[in-house]
């Protein structure tokens, strides 16, 4: 039986490393940039945990050039449990990722970038910010996996959400 609670949690800077390239925002325009950034220690592991009592979405903007998609397919084959995430969207680059929620559902994010978090929460769903560069003034902040496990934890523990 799993939790009526969606954790959305992002990809670039969250699920892999994307920040540690400095000259990511270039290289990312290269063919085949996405299917090589190092993931993140223990995430598989989290999402297959939260994913077994609530329903995971990868949710990722993708920049507009042929083959990004397939790239970050092939990445998350390689790096994440399939029974780590229920569901991948994929937004595009100049939309909001607020647009692509599921209507209806409580639900977090995680995500690395501060204007995600505030578009999503004008929607009533709740931000954890992570990022191994910066901290954020607005939001939580989360530095292990044992924080955002803490988080979803309290976050869900809120809503009366579970069905069969």
């Amino acid at each position: 039986m799993k939790k009526h609670f969606i954790f959305y949690i992002d990809m670039d800077g969250v699920l892999n490393l994307f920040e540690s390239d400095k000259n990511a925002r270039v290289n990312m325009w290269k063919a085949g940039y996405f299917r090589t950034i190092p993931v993140r220690e223990g995430i598989s592991d989290l999402l297959v945990r939260i994913n077994s009592v609530a329903y995971v979405v990868i949710l990722s903007k993708v920049i507009n050039r042929i083959g990004v998609t397939q790239e970050k397919s092939f990445w998350t084959n390689e790096n994440i449990s399939p029974n780590g995430y229920s569901d991948i969207i994929y937004v595009p680059y100049d939309r909001s990722k607020a647009d692509y929620l599921y209507p209806d559902y409580p639900c977090m994010l995680v995500d690395d970038n501060e204007q995600n978090l505030i578009e999503c929460n004008k929607k009533g769903c709740h931000g954890l910010f992570l990022s191994d560069k910066k901290n954020s003034q607005i939001f939580p902040n989360a530095k292990s996996m044992q924080d955002i496990w803490n988080y979803f934890e309290y976050i869900v523990n809120q809503y009366d959400c579970i069905h069969d």
